[in-house]
């Protein structure tokens, strides 16, 4: 089982799940295979029940959506096969597979699961087999498959060198594959030698092979169809080989315990998850708090004590026109306003994780799911105090990134590189979840002042930004982030454009890189800003950009040389064009006219989960339209009626998840019902 997916896809996954993937989709399934030899299959379809072998399980047609997959027996084998204590039979049962990996995510060549009850033959010393099952799987067939000829073949003979061969050859016509299959030599070769080594050790062994050969499959094998047992009686051969040590170099060869073996073999490591787990949960952590400032947990008590993280110069970022100017042509001023971003955890597919092997002088070989190897190299370097060109970082593959594993997946790999160094074993580690959660940070969160003025029509006249970026306790990448999110703020014309940017150091765990970092907290910000710009003015916001989109002259003016050539800068007529093409325009000219036409019938969907949203919209609109205060009208609560959700009368209503909708459908009717009073 060790060898089946991964310990994350094993401890999430389920048994039933795979068996239904490799009955309906043709999975490639060990699990399967292995159940092919003994096993019975419990179905449900309606209040229908029945049991059938797991081969007849997989022959059937799809599964579809009214079946249910019950149970699976495991049939016992000793007690099928009348095999006692007391009796002189062995049941033997081994699987085998073969992938381009021995261990983790990667579909077999080809698997199988062999058994077999033997018994010693009354007549002669061999080995007679009373019974077997043998099943291949994974070689291009839907399913795995019983190979009931060579079972039937091989039912009461004797185990010997004919045989076996006669065995393998039949199983040779059996395993066929499709022409479209890769590797269809290799694949149809290893079920031989699955099967030849299944039952190899029961050929007799105590007679010498007088052509020296030791390759018993290979002898096995030969072109001859007919092998003489007078010239080959064995598959396997012993030998001895005496070295008489020359006293001339004493002590040199003699038997002495390994220097520093007794300091090498320092330290313990869980030999699972499971066990490493409780180990940890066991330690207590005593801190000393004496003489400690406490901790900064905010970006205003950074700034109150001066808590930054320095940004080097080449890191900052240049401002551009004259500010105060800018302020001085608006017509209107927004002197304060604030947005709040908030962080992000990666949530990639499989957590940090890491393995460390030691390696021949003094190396060591470290597998990381890092998207910086040189990075993880050099710090694993200095942290075991070797040379770099002795530590190999190897990454094959990441699991999921998105940042989160570039810096974030150093200390993982550096650690356990640490364990494996020390003890001189291999060491392998990896997060759970909570714990990635924790320590991993995710995207920087900010609190970001602004100040505008803009003219009339919408012209943005000067822009000044006061963020705070908070980013944790570790500097990681925190100081280049100013000076790639305004390039990212600068890609409207703000006619004058400042800025303060701290980075401040605080004692949350520290931020990284998170998908397209910089650029996304830019964007937000200054589509903030136009969008508050817009709502001020009482203008649609896209007019509001279109007046704030670069000339060429502008955007060569805030970048300072890297605009291009004026021929490459189409940004504008992209725009028209888009317009032009969607009917942008007259879409929205129909909107509002279907707004100002039908002034109550505006639509808000949601669905009731339990989270009170039909109570909620209830209780609003009472105590909105109580405002009217119309004689007569009484309690307006026993007068709102509440309807279901319906695609007939509500299109477009949206999602209701993510705890968000409650929220908004309730600030949205806030909004109408100000509206209609106003009215």
């Amino acid at each position: 089982m060790e060898k089946v997916a991964s310990g994350f896809v094993r401890n999430s996954a389920s048994l039933g799940g795979n068996l239904v993937m490799a009955q309906r989709n043709h999975f490639p399934s060990d699990i399967a295979t292995v159940l092919v030899v003994g096993s019975l299959v419990n179905l449900m379809n309606g209040l229908k029940s029945e049991e059938i072998t797991m081969e007849e399980f997989l022959r059937r047609t799809e599964l579809d959506s009214k079946s249910i997959l019950v149970s699976v027996k495991i049939l016992d084998w000793d007690r099928i096969m009348s095999i006692s204590a007391g009796t002189k039979m062995k049941l033997l049962f081994e699987t085998y597979r073969s992938a381009p990996r021995p261990l983790g995510n990667a579909l077999p060549y080809l698997n199988a699961a062999l058994m077999a009850k033997i018994s010693r033959c009354v007549s002669s010393n061999g080995m007679v087999v009373s019974d077997c099952r043998f099943a291949f799987g994974a070689y291009g067939t839907k399913h795995a498959i019983r190979a009931t000829k060579v079972e039937e073949f091989l039912t009461g003979k004797v185990v010997s060198v004919d045989v076996l061969y006669e065995a393998v050859m039949l199983l040779r016509s059996i395993v066929v594959l499709d022409d479209d299959t890769s590797y269809p030599a290799y694949r149809s070769s290893l079920a031989a030698g699955f099967l030849f080594e299944f039952f190899s050790h029961l050929v007799e062994g105590n007679a010498k092979s007088p052509n020296g050969y030791v390759n018993g499959y290979s002898t096995l094998m030969s072109p001859a169809r007919h092998l003489d047992h007078s010239k080959v009686s064995t598959l396997l051969t012993s030998g001895k080989q005496e070295v008489e040590l020359n006293k001339q170099y004493h002590p040199v060869g003699e038997l002495l315990a390994e220097s520093g073996a007794v300091i090498q073999a320092s330290g313990e490591v869980a030999d699972t998850q499971k066990h490493a787990d409780m180990a940890a949960d066991l330690v207590v952590v005593d801190y000393d708090m004496e003489n400690l400032e406490p901790p900064i947990l905010s970006v205003e008590e950074a700034v109150r004590k001066s808590s930054f993280f320095e940004v080097p110069s080449f890191f900052q970022p240049k401002q551009v026109g004259d500010f105060s100017k800018g302020m001085a042509e608006a017509d209107h001023k927004i002197l304060s306003a604030e947005i709040k971003l908030g962080s992000q955890y990666y949530f990639y597919m499989e957590t940090q994780t890491a393995l460390a092997v030691p390696d021949e002088d003094n190396c060591i070989v470290v597998y990381s799911s890092i998207q910086a190897p040189e990075d993880a190299q050099s710090t694993i370097s200095r942290c075991l105090r070797i040379p770099e060109h002795k530590v190999r970082v190897i990454t094959r593959r990441v699991g999921g990134g998105f940042g989160g594993k570039a810096m974030k997946a150093i200390p993982v790999a550096t650690a356990c590189a640490l364990a494996a160094y020390n003890l001189r074993r291999p060491v392998r580690m990896y997060m759970n979840r909570k714990t990635d959660m924790k320590t991993t940070g995710g995207r920087h969160p900010m609190e970001v002042t602004y100040r505008v003025g803009f003219k009339e029509d919408g012209r943005i006249t000067a822009l000044h930004l006061d963020i705070l970026i908070n980013a944790g306790i570790g500097v990681d990448i925190s100081p280049i982030i100013p000076l790639f999110m305004v390039g990212a703020i600068i890609k409207y014309d703000w006619g004058a454009f400042s800025f303060d940017i701290k980075v401040c150091r605080t004692n949350h765990s520290s931020k990284s890189a998170m998908r397209g970092p910089r650029e996304v907290q830019g964007t937000f910000i200054s589509e903030a800003v136009i969008e508050h710009v817009a709502s001020v003015l009482s203008m649609d916001v896209d007019s509001v950009r279109i007046n704030n989109l670069h000339t060429f002259n502008s955007l060569d003016f805030f970048c300072k040389g890297a605009a291009g050539e004026l021929k490459e800068y189409t940004l504008p007529s992209i725009w028209d064009k888009l317009a032009a093409s969607s009917s942008f325009k007259e879409r929205t000219d129909m909107i509002k006219q279907f707004n100002m036409c039908n002034k109550w019938r505006k639509w808000v969907g949601g669905i009731e989960l339990g989270q009170g949203l039909w109570t909620k919209v209830k209780q609003l609109t009472e105590f909105s339209l109580s405002a009217i205060k119309c004689d007569g009208m009484g309690d307006f609560l026993e007068k709102i009626r509440i309807i279901q959700a319906d695609t007939l009368s509500l299109i477009q209503g949206g999602l209701t998840a993510g705890s968000t909708t409650s929220s908004v459908v309730v600030k949205l009717l806030e909004s109408a019902e100000i509206s209609w009073l106003k009215d």
